[in-house]
């Protein structure tokens, strides 16, 4: 897949590569309905590796989905769905994550949502998000 994204549908969809891992579309844009579907964006640094810290994890894993989004011509305000998983949750994990979140995408008007507590993440990754932006 290129850059600019792939569109074997003629038109309707556009899917946009992820640069960490090879043959996952970074987000799905799907012309007739004017969505685009951001695939789960992890909190890895550039080399894959897991950060030490929880809050870089956070801060990392926003700035790919931004990144994510600005691929296709959207912005944190287009999101209208986002998906939140985070491992080994506890209180002192939510503390952080709405710290970040609130910081990095602003803590007023935010879209529907769902968090959840998993066991484990691909690439020993902290948190992962996806969203479903509307453009």
């Amino acid at each position: 897949m290129s850059a600019a994204g792939s569109d074997p549908s003629g038109g309707r969809v556009l899917r946009y590569p992820a640069p960490v891992y090879p043959g996952i579309s970074d987000s799905v844009r799907v012309r007739a309905g004017e969505l685009l579907f951001v695939s789960g964006v992890v909190g890895l640094e550039d080399d894959g590796t897991a950060p030490a810290s929880f809050e870089r994890a956070v801060a990392l894993a926003y700035a790919g989905l931004r990144r994510a989004l600005a691929a296709a011509g959207a912005s944190p305000e287009d999101i209208v769905r986002v998906g939140v998983y985070i491992a080994g949750l506890d209180e002192q994990k939510l503390a952080v994550w709405r710290s970040v979140r609130d910081r990095i995408m602003g803590g007023d008007d935010l879209p529907a949502s769902t968090l959840l507590g998993v066991s484990w993440l691909v690439g020993g990754a902290a948190i992962e998000i996806d969203a479903v932006a509307a453009v």
